[in-house]
């Protein structure tokens, strides 16, 4: 088993020529020449012992030596390296004429030589897939009229000439050429057919992102089109083994679930198949897979024979739906009111609501179903007041803006609303839509306000307190200099005084800093 396959990797690997693409005529005739002298071979090995043997006993010697030769050519042009695929072929066919001749010329009708001139011209139509189908048809009927001139002419004194005369010659041979004729017909064809349906999937194939596969179940052999490298980076001669190749791409926590599937699909009789899941690519990262299959039965056991299907790389999308749910729930469960309106606007300037969150509903009291769809006054204010402001933006000039503007809820009440609002810009930098952002400011500018006053009425009270406060400073400064000439002979009397005198200078001080400051606050105020 390991010298059978180490012969088949060789004629493989030196007859399949260029495998990088698995696709079209060209792969296929050189997979089909490759096959084909994986078998011929031993087989012309098989064939020469007896064909020598009774060459031998027959006196031909000749003949002997011609078929070891032809056998030793076409093992020299299967196994010698570093020759191209055409080379082999060509030499191949050189050989299979040069044997068909000899033995036309040795065994005439007891040789197959008609039969391999015959196996020639649908041999090269296959190998070549239809190229110059008639060339074949050219040569043979050369070699078929060389024979004839010399069966005329006796140019040769054995085997054929004494097997044929020149009118059965012609007869046997031009029924060989009309065989071939029409085989040169026919054959390209089917090749032309052939190539027109691979053209089609070709160009398909190329017009979609989707990674075409077709699945052989009996001898479990998988094939893609280029998606495969183009979508996921792997090389198609890299699929060897499909089920621990798809075993090792798949992600560990999706296979299970996907091999189920595939199995209940296959066991219940359906015909398609649909299946998501996570595939790796050669990079090391996994892309999201949203496969679409059809299942190919056999008409008369409905047992299932192959899959074609199509995975779509949606990992953008997934990644889409993934960012929408988390900005869809960030928007469900903020605090501030979340609005999304039509850029357009109608003939009063008002815009249609798309959208509102729930803190809209807990904002103003008006729910989702009452406002989405409909014309409010809410942009028309905004719009109205911004063309007071310092910035003079609008909403027509579609760019972000802020405002704080009073607005009233679905009660009445009014309320203090921040609003924020920005553009939405498709591809072309139109804007299609505006998203606002609103926030009750109410308690804040009312906490704003009583701060303000409550800031006024302190001043007030400090600049008439310091003012009022200063006046019997002062008295208890004056008296302390008039005191001051009646205790200069008594000592402690003297020092009382002077402590009693700084204690006043001290507060004077203080009194006139309030002051100072309570003018300075006052003015700025005004």
């Amino acid at each position: 088993m390991q010298i059978w396959q180490a012969y088949k990797s060789i004629i493989t690997k030196n007859c399949s020529g260029d495998t990088s693409q698995l696709h079209g005529l060209h792969y296929w005739s050189n997979k089909l020449f490759a096959t084909m002298m994986l078998y011929l071979f031993p087989l012309f090995l098989f064939a020469l012992v007896p064909g020598v043997y009774m060459s031998v006993i027959s006196h031909l010697y000749a003949l002997a030596g011609f078929d070891i030769f032809i056998v030793v050519s076409i093992t020299a042009s299967v196994l010698l390296p570093g020759m191209s695929v055409k080379v082999r072929k060509s030499w191949f066919i050189g050989l299979l004429y040069l044997l068909a001749v000899g033995l036309l010329y040795y065994l005439g009708w007891y040789g197959p030589g008609l039969l391999y001139l015959l196996a020639l011209t649908i041999f090269c139509l296959l190998v070549f897939h239809g190229e110059h189908p008639f060339c074949t048809v050219y040569a043979n009927a050369a070699i078929c009229v060389s024979v004839a001139i010399c069966i005329h002419f006796n140019l040769l004194k054995n085997g054929i000439s004494l097997q044929y005369s020149l009118g059965s010659w012609i007869a046997v041979s031009s029924n060989l050429i009309i065989l071939c004729i029409v085989v040169a017909i026919l054959l390209p064809m089917l090749f032309n057919g052939l190539q027109q349906s691979n053209n089609r999937y070709e160009t398909v194939a190329q017009a979609t992102s989707d990674t075409i596969w077709d699945w052989d179940i009996a001898n479990d052999t998988i094939l893609y089109n280029y998606g495969m490298s183009r979508t996921f980076g792997h090389q198609l001669t890299e699929i060897r083994d499909v089920n621990k190749w798809l075993k090792n791409r798949l992600h560990p926590a999706d296979l299970h679930f996907i091999n189920k599937q595939i199995k209940k699909a296959l066991a219940n009789g359906d015909t398609l198949l649909q299946l998501s899941y996570r595939f790796l690519c050669a990079d090391g990262k996994y892309k999201h897979v949203f496969d679409r299959a059809f299942i190919v039965r056999n008409s008369e056991t409905g047992i299932p024979v192959r899959v074609i299907g199509a995975m779509q790389d949606i990992t953008r999308q997934k990644e889409e739906e993934q960012w929408l749910r988390l900005t869809e729930s960030a928007l469900r469960y903020a605090t501030d009111a979340v609005l999304i309106v039509e850029a357009e606007a109608n003939s009063d300037h008002q815009r249609k609501i798309v959208y509102v969150n729930k803190a809209f509903t807990h904002i103003t009291g008006y729910s989702k179903h009452e406002v989405t769809g409909t014309y409010i006054d809410i942009l028309l204010k905004t719009d109205h007041l911004l063309q007071k402001t310092a910035t003079n933006y609008t909403a027509e000039q579609n760019q972000s803006f802020e405002v704080e503007i009073i607005s009233h809820k679905k009660n009445g009440e009014r309320y203090w609303s921040h609003r924020s609002a920005s553009p939405v810009k498709d591809s072309s930098g139109a804007t299609t839509h505006w998203i606002l952002i609103e926030r009750d400011v109410t308690m804040l500018k009312d906490h704003i306000d009583a701060v303000e006053k409550q800031n006024i009425q302190l001043k007030e009270i400090a600049w008439t307190q310091a003012h009022i406060v200063r006046a019997p400073v002062a008295r208890v400064m004056g008296l302390a200099d008039l005191l001051s000439d009646h205790v200069a002979q008594n000592p402690d009397a003297a020092e009382l005084l002077k402590f009693l005198t700084i204690s006043a200078n001290e507060l004077d001080d203080i009194v006139r800093a309030i002051i100072k400051k309570s003018e300075w606050v006052k003015g700025e105020s005004l």
